[in-house]
């Protein structure tokens, strides 16, 4: 009976001096779930700027182009949504020795893309897009695109990022001029239209190279399910660079690849820009892993 008394003095002594370190445990518990959770959460974003440039000729030449375009991003939580657009239009005279000043359209081109992601984890995410393009010297009136599929980032850090993505994209045509005639018979018209299945692969690559120089590039492969041999390739890239203020200088490149083009049209379209840039939003809200850090 005594040695039981002991053992049991001993017991209640030892919880005893367990118990302050037990509560300290028990009061960090709650942000250490709260810090394991949100590490698997994308940083949050909220970056919104516009841009343009434009170029003017006379005399000899006589032409003028003008380019604008949007750039906005938002991620909260586990949603992340984007929405890019670009437009370039331009008007030259073709026959400037002539005492007549005509001017014909020699660029029309819109990209515009939307986009929604539900990241995962970190490095992982869904997502949906959809995505509109005029490019009438391209044949193409309008050309509409449907996206899903998966991202991965192959490495993520502060200001470094490289990343891939894999899915689907339904793709449907509509050509200018419609009704489209044979450019070997024209006495043969085409289909207006046409609907396109294809498997995507994508590789996007982000540097911020210092806190002034941000260099961005990526490239994509889509391949026709239906027919084999037509493969589309559509590469960007990007280089920025801050002057003052909110104020950036970007020089932007972008290809656009068919080996099956709009008949009567060529496999490949460039475009080169170069813009002043204008930041309206940037902020890059603290996660709320960083907001219980403080």
């Amino acid at each position: 009976m005594r040695s039981l008394t002991l053992g049991s003095a001993l017991a209640l002594a030892s919880l005893a001096t367990a118990a302050p370190s037990l509560t300290h445990a028990q009061a960090a518990d709650p942000a250490q779930f709260t810090q394991a959770a949100n590490t698997d959460k994308p940083d949050e974003v909220l970056d919104w700027n516009l841009s343009a440039g434009g170029v003017f000729a006379s005399g000899n030449t006589r032409s003028w182009t003008l380019n604008a375009g949007t750039a906005f991003k938002l991620v909260r939580g586990r949603h992340g949504f984007s929405l890019t657009w670009g437009l370039a239009y331009g008007r030259a005279d073709l026959t400037p020795n002539d005492d007549a000043t005509d001017y014909e359209d020699t660029v029309r081109n819109s990209n515009a893309r939307a986009r929604y992601d539900f990241y995962l984890t970190k490095m992982d995410a869904l997502f949906a897009a959809v995505a509109h393009r005029w490019d009438t010297f391209a044949g193409l009136d309008t050309r509409l695109q449907g996206q899903v599929g998966y991202l991965r980032n192959i490495f993520a850090e502060e200001n470094h990022r490289l990343w891939g993505e894999v899915g689907y994209d339904l793709t449907w045509d509509n050509f200018d001029p419609d009704p489209l005639l044979d450019p070997d018979d024209p006495t043969i018209v085409l289909d207006g239209t046409q609907i396109v299945h294809a498997a995507r692969g994508y590789l996007g690559y982000d540097n911020q190279l210092n806190e002034n120089v941000h260099f961005t590039t990526g490239v994509e492969a889509l391949f026709n399910l239906q027919e084999g041999r037509d493969v589309r390739v559509n590469f960007d890239a990007a280089l920025q660079a801050s002057l003052i203020g909110s104020l950036s200088l970007e020089l932007k490149f972008k290809m656009l690849f068919d080996n099956v083009p709009v008949p009567g049209k060529v496999e490949t379209d460039t475009l080169t820009t170069v813009n002043l840039v204008y930041t309206l939003v940037h902020d890059d809200a603290p996660t709320a892993e960083e907001g219980a850090e403080e």
